[in-house]
């Protein structure tokens, strides 16, 4: 899927917005002089307005924004309530209030002073903060605009992450991911990234894609921005997820090195790069671009095609270590009449939905609930020994009762109104 002009539109929308109050903001320090506290004192009351005019005209935008690109796409924009954009003004991503935050850049240019800089460039730097901090609280308030808007649709969807370039690492690698609706927006200090509601995965986009914007720039921009091996081993084939959660997260725990109940449960599981970072793979393949690409790919680095969000191998009779990674349902794959199911489901194709074992982790909390009605219906304690009591029927209750309304709005819904079906709490 394209990613909507309606996102398009509005990211321009909002950056106009963001990029305008700060630009006031900047102007406004200008004019502070060297006497900060004072200086700061006579503009505080005109950056404040500013801002939550800004924060206000934002979230407006993001509310009309939804039902917009919803609209575009062929999804239902009915939505259920009404968001008051006046409800995001005043609000900042640490939850402090708007006008005790804007009213550190004071403090930033005595702070400045104190390290050694003279007035002018003390003012310089504090300036360059109190814009980068307007154009966060205003992008803020939009992103909670439209997380809100997002939870008053009708219909239920998912919404994925579009990248504003130039962008970080960390950024790249979260565009395109699918998200929930009520799953909050992850934003590091002066990211700019924005939400895209939806039902399906966006591609064919550089900025929903990290592999189509990884291409977009060139090899010495690569090299800048995911250091010169990250860089190349992307170039060379190798997964860009992999080899960014190896880069920060190092190593997993060797297998058939650690000691343990769980020794090296990451490398079984995953197939994930246990022995050889990186770095130890072009310094060991001494320049021989072929050496280094069978290093990258028996050390777990090259997965398959380089596609958006990946694509880890997961639970599977494959791999480094065969059938002994496989089944791990039933605590690690301890428990073996699990095991066994979930190997005999991966070999068939074929499962059975009432085997916890080869269930997905929503049917599993749909049958537990149906279970656990049945024992209340029946008078006996669901959750272990003792009478059956009122508050544990209440919980049982309102357990089932959510279950059962999350069968429709479920990704997997057709999964578990088959397992609705079986049960017999649905025809």
């Amino acid at each position: 899927m394209a990613l909507p002009q309606a996102a398009v539109d509005h990211y321009q929308q909002q950056q106009r917005i963001a990029a305008a109050a700060a630009a006031a903001a900047g102007e406004m320090w200008a004019t502070v002089g060297d006497e900060f506290d004072i200086g700061y004192s006579q503009v505080a009351q005109e950056l404040f307005a500013t801002t939550i005019d800004a924060q206000q005209r934002a979230a407006t935008s993001g509310a009309a924004y939804v039902p917009a690109v919803l609209d575009e796409q062929g999804i239902d924009a009915t939505q259920l309530a009404a968001v008051s954009p006046a409800r995001f003004q005043g609000g900042t991503p640490d939850s402090r209030p708007l006008e005790t935050l804007l009213g550190r850049a004071p403090f930033i240019a005595r702070d400045q002073m104190l390290a050694g800089a003279g007035t002018t460039k003390a003012l310089e730097e504090s300036g360059k903060w109190l814009q980068r901090t307007v154009l966060d609280v205003v992008r803020d308030a939009d992103r909670q605009s439209v997380q809100a808007s997002m939870a008053t649709t009708k219909v239920r969807t998912t919404w994925t992450r579009m990248l504003n370039p130039p962008s970080c690492r960390f950024c790249i690698m979260l565009a395109g991911k699918v998200y929930r609706w009520n799953q909050g927006f992850r934003a590091h200090r002066s990211c700019d990234c924005r939400h895209v509601p939806t039902q399906e995965a966006i591609a064919d986009d550089l900025t929903t894609d990290p592999y189509r914007y990884f291409e977009s720039l060139n090899k010495a921009q690569q090299d800048k921005l995911f250091g010169k091996n990250d860089a190349q081993a992307i170039r060379d084939g190798g997964d860009f997820y992999r080899i960014s959660n190896t880069r920060f997260r190092g190593l997993s725990d060797d297998a058939l090195k650690m000691n343990g109940s769980r020794r090296g449960w990451q490398s079984r599981r995953w197939d994930s790069p246990s022995k050889m970072t990186v770095d130890a793979v072009y310094d060991a393949a001494k320049g021989d671009r072929a050496l280094a690409r069978k290093l990258l790919e028996d050390n777990g680095y090259v997965t398959g095609p380089q596609v958006g969000g990946g694509n880890l191998k997961g639970n599977h009779p494959g791999g480094q270590f065969g059938d002994f990674g496989a089944g791990q349902a039933g605590r690690g794959g301890t428990r073996i009449g699990a095991t066994q199911a979930y190997r005999q489901a991966v070999r068939t194709g074929v499962r059975d939905p009432l085997d916890p074992a080869t269930q997905t982790a929503a049917e599993r909390r749909l049958h537990t609930a149906v279970m656990r009605k049945e024992a209340v219906d029946a008078g006996r304690n669901p959750f272990g020994r003792g009478p059956l009591t009122a508050a544990q029927r209440e919980v049982v209750a309102r357990d089932y009762a959510r279950q059962v309304a999350r069968i429709d709005d479920a990704s997997d819904r057709g999964q578990l109104s088959e397992l609705a079906r079986i049960l017999g709490i649905r025809r």
